[in-house]
């Protein structure tokens, strides 16, 4: 009987050192797939950031182009005005200095 629990044991010490080698086979393979997968994963990532990183530069100057467009307008607008009011304001100024030459009132 001592002999039967000996091989028993001996048997069980087998086949946990069986079952153990292949969960170690199968966590590495496990492992190996997972950083096959974090690889493709991080180069993925990788192509998406700069495709996102592209789009969005092109949207601000796309934005800061119509932005310096807008605001030229209106100060180009603001600026024609201004010179308006300065003509229309110094033909009277003229007419005034000329009339004063030709009374002779200067």
């Amino acid at each position: 009987m001592t002999e039967e629990i000996i091989r028993a044991i001996k048997a069980a010490e087998e086949q946990a050192l069986e079952e153990k080698k292949n969960a170690s086979f199968a966590a590495s393979k496990i492992v190996e797939e997972a950083e096959k997968e974090c690889a493709n994963l991080e180069k993925s990532t990788a192509e998406v950031c700069k495709a996102y990183r592209i789009s969005q530069r092109k949207a601000a100057e796309e934005s800061a182009i119509k932005t310096y467009q807008e605001t030229l307008e209106k100060q180009e607008e603001a600026a024609r005005k201004m010179g308006e009011r300065i003509l229309a304001n110094s033909e009277v100024l003229v007419s005034d200095v000329v009339g004063r030459i030709i009374r002779g009132d200067c």
